[in-house]
């Protein structure tokens, strides 16, 4: 009877010291995930706007979308744009992209928006997506979903999503933790 109990207790603190194990790792991996983040939006912001526009369109490769390779490379006088492409679904239908890349500390007002829609009238673009490092303001948000050529806006946090979901230029890292069958009798 002793020693069942004594078992019982020993597997309790087994059980007790894993579960605050779990929490901690659970809290380190969120923590590690952060890190990588916040890296990623430090790294962002200190590119030349060149590079970062050239992020932008790397980005958008490799999301699918075919980059037309004259409109929206210019770095000067490139008409509003900074990339231009071409996405296909339902494998027929193509409509025309434009890429606004914009590597800011505040917040994307919805001028920005405006004058990125004027460019996008130039090329004839059905589909915007405008990016920044940081946010933008309820205006620039209630501006990228008037008229009837929604501008899809992503900020400092959707392109860590981007950038894991789609591997670009990242490495994923996978790690493991053990089962019960390790701790059990």
């Amino acid at each position: 009877m002793k020693e069942e109990s004594e078992k019982r207790k020993a597997k309790k603190e087994i059980t007790e010291t894993t579960e605050i194990e779990s929490e901690e790792e659970m809290l380190d991996s969120e923590g590690i995930e952060e890190v990588w983040r916040g890296q990623l939006n430090e790294a962002l912001k200190k590119m030349s706007p060149d590079k970062f526009e050239m992020f932008a369109r790397g980005l958008m490769k490799r999301m699918g979308i075919e980059l037309d390779k004259e409109i929206g490379i210019q770095t000067t006088a490139d008409g509003g744009l900074d990339g231009f492409g071409y996405i296909t679904a339902d494998d027929f239908r193509t409509t025309r992209v434009a890429l606004q890349a914009k590597r800011w500390e505040g917040k994307v007002s919805s001028p920005e928006i405006d004058k990125f829609r004027g460019a996008m009238d130039k090329y004839n673009a059905e589909y915007g997506i405008f990016i920044t490092t940081s946010d933008y303001t309820r205006s620039a948000i209630e501006a990228s979903r008037i008229g009837t050529r929604v501008i899809t806006l992503i900020n400092g946090e959707d392109i860590c999503d981007l950038v894991a979901k789609y591997e670009f230029y990242v490495t994923p890292v996978t790690t493991y933790e053990l089962n019960d069958f390790y701790f059990e009798e």
